[in-house]
């Protein structure tokens, strides 16, 4: 056989293999595309629930439509440590020229925000594992949390409401790894999440669009850079306050926190409608981002 023609064969039968598997991909909608969305969602969160401690970073963009009519893009990036059940740090800074430079901690006892360059800071009680965390800072304070439903104790439980519905839908690459494409839907949110096809079950790409928001809103995150079972010490979550600054009260910094994460329009400022707050739905999916 003359080597052209092999690698020809080759090729066809890559091509052949190939058409095979997309051919078995079930059609989005049916009962089938929910069993292979369902066993994705489980491996995804069993591997982040039974990892203990774990790093990742992501780069974020929210695209708001105010009532004006001009859509705005905004662009983050943030570094996020977690170790289970009760410690959380992030740094978030936001991109453009309203720079912004947030970090969060939260030691089992109390989350503490802190502005840099000004040093501002401000603090609060709040309960003692993450899930409660995030449910009680959410609840009291609105304060967007996109990266919440990861954290969770159970993150499938924090994705996957009573009333979700959805699945499989497709197949994309992000970043040169090819991904499963799943959505899922409630009243409240659509959720477009995109996880490796094969190999460990960590999110590349999370979408939420915002069914009550007051303007349209979306936001993506893209996560990198996942580091399961790490060495995370202590100080990671431990805040020393600046010298000679008292801190300010924690809603008026969480309310000019977000006024400069989600800039709307004075008539659009408040997307979270007061009965979106039932226990029964994913938390980290009710605020603004």
């Amino acid at each position: 056989m003359q080597p052209n023609t092999a690698r020809r064969q080759f090729a066809c039968l890559v091509v052949a293999l190939l058409i095979t598997a997309c051919s078995r991909d079930p059609k989005p909608g049916t009962p089938e595309a929910a069993a292979v969305g369902e066993r994705y969602m489980r491996s995804m969160s069993d591997t982040l629930a039974h990892s203990k401690t774990f790093t990742f970073e992501t780069s974020e963009r929210i695209e708001v439509l105010p009532p004006s009519g001009e859509k705005r893009s905004l662009h983050f990036n943030r570094k996020v440590s977690v170790r289970r059940p009760n410690a959380l740090f992030f740094e978030l800074h936001k991109e453009g020229d309203a720079a912004l430079e947030v970090h969060a901690f939260y030691d089992g006892r109390t989350v503490t925000l802190s502005e840099k360059p000004d040093s501002a800071w401000a603090h609060t009680a709040v309960p003692g594992t993450l899930d409660d965390m995030l449910d009680d800072v959410i609840r009291r304070f609105d304060l967007p949390v996109p990266i919440g439903d990861v954290v969770y104790s159970s993150p499938y439980d924090a994705f996957i409401g009573p009333s979700t519905r959805g699945g499989f839908v497709g197949r994309e690459t992000i970043d040169d790894v090819p991904c499963v494409k799943l959505d899922y839907a409630d009243d409240l949110v659509e959720v477009r999440l995109w996880l490796p096809a094969s190999g460990p079950a960590l999110p590349r790409r999370l979408e939420i669009v915002y069914k009550k928001a007051a303007a349209p809103l979306t936001t993506q995150v893209n996560f990198t850079n996942w580091k399961l079972d790490v060495p995370v010490t202590d100080a990671t979550f431990a805040f020393r306050p600046p010298a000679r600054r008292d801190p300010v009260e924690f809603p008026e910094f969480v309310t000019a926190l977000v006024s400069r994460i989600v800039p709307l329009e004075p008539q659009a400022a408040s997307p979270a409608a007061p009965e979106t707050k039932t226990a029964s739905k994913p938390a980290a999916r009710k605020t603004v981002q």
